[in-house]
C-alpha cells in the first residue's frame, strides 16, 4: 500500500490524531499539573500522546453503512419467517 492510498484511506484519522496530540500539548503547557503528580498532564509529550491516540479514535472509521431498504412496492422479508420453499 503506498503512502498516498494510505492518506486518502485514514485521512480523518490522521487529522483527529495531529488535532488531539495538539490540543493536550498546548493542554498540559498552559493549564496542565504543575506539581508533577498528575499522569497525564504533567508531561507534554505524555499528553500529546494520549490524547493523539483518543483524536485517532474518535475520528476513526465508523462502522459501515446498513444496506439499503427495498423499493417501494417490493415486500421485504419479515423477520423470523422461514424462507418459501418452491419445488416438490
Amino acid at each position: 500500500m503506498s503512502a498516498t492510498t494510505l492518506l486518502r484511506r485514514h485521512w480523518r484519522t490522521l487529522l483527529g490524531m495531529a488535532i488531539g496530540a495538539a490540543g493536550g500539548a498546548a493542554y498540559a503547557h498552559f493549564v496542565g499539573c504543575r506539581t508533577g503528580t498528575c499522569l497525564l498532564t504533567s508531561n507534554v509529550w505524555t499528553a500529546a500522546l494520549f490524547f493523539g491516540f483518543t483524536g485517532g479514535v474518535v475520528a476513526g472509521p465508523s462502522a459501515p453503512s446498513r444496506p439499503e431498504r427495498p423499493e417501494q412496492g417490493e415486500a421485504a422479508p419479515e423477520r423470523g419467517a422461514a424462507p418459501e420453499r418452491t419445488g416438490r
